[in-house]
């Protein structure tokens, strides 16, 4: 009996480029809805943002601003940890189009990992402001404690999203495709974003001045390119899921 050889494998490549991302929009709305949950929730109905003031603030003065509008508050925060975890379909679907499309599988799972991370002090945050807010009778230390502690999750923790903007940043400058995935403009977008969320990094050490969690460059300017970043993300990721569908 003749034994028939089986056609060639399909390559990487091959997949890579076979590959569909059906549907994928809808991770760009999921995390559209995110930031709506993050602006109904902690900033309109809250409101913890912006923190004015509160890195120096006394224990009196934060234990009253718990007191004030509680259930407000506590409202405001279920939404925002309602919403939190919407981010997700976006984060991995920029790391299926790094590993499949691309063809970076170690920076797409360093991206989608960073961005997890990053998600875990996001709910981390949100947990220790609901818990301040859930007996704000205690004592007035304990309560600025958790609301310091909420902040550093918040805000101190940036290296995650910096490794996440770092991996993005060298995915799209290494892509040298004729048609590339992403534009070198988010590349740059990307680049900026390091560089203004690194102060963030250092606000333990501060009470006032700009490095505080509440300073320019502790809060307004990081928090500013963040919700600027999360824009430009939905813009690029759904820009690139058009030109990869199309071409498929």
């Amino acid at each position: 009996m003749d034994y028939a050889q089986p056609s060639i494998l399909t390559t990487p490549t091959t997949l890579a480029k076979d590959y569909k991302f059906d549907s994928a929009l809808f991770s760009v709305y999921s995390a559209a809805f995110m930031v709506f949950c993050t602006v109904l929730g902690v900033i309109i109905l809250a409101p913890m943002l912006p923190p004015f003031g509160q890195a120096s603030a006394s224990a009196e003065t934060i234990a009253a601003f718990y007191m004030e509008a509680n259930l407000q508050k506590k409202i405001g925060l279920c939404i925002m940890m309602f919403g939190t975890p919407f981010l997700i379909p976006l984060f991995a679907l920029v790391g299926e189009i790094m590993k499949r499309r691309m063809v970076m599988p170690v920076l797409g799972s360093v991206q989608f990992a960073a961005g997890l991370f990053g998600l875990l002090f996001t709910f981390m945050m949100t947990v220790c402001w609901g818990t301040a807010a859930f007996r704000p009778e205690r004592s007035p230390e304990i309560t600025q404690a958790l609301h310091d502690l909420g902040w550093l999750f918040a805000t101190w923790v940036a290296s995650a999203t910096l490794l996440q903007l770092g991996s993005i940043c060298v995915a799209v400058f290494r892509d040298k495709s004729t048609a590339p995935i992403f534009p070198k403009w988010f590349g740059y977008f990307n680049m900026w974003m390091l560089v203004l969320g690194a102060p963030a990094c250092v606000i333990n050490i501060f009470h006032t001045g700009p490095f505080a969690y509440d300073g320019l460059l502790g809060f307004w300017v990081p928090y500013a390119g963040l919700f600027a970043w999360f824009v430009a993300m939905m813009l690029a990721v759904a820009g690139a899921v058009k030109r990869l569908n199309n071409a498929a």
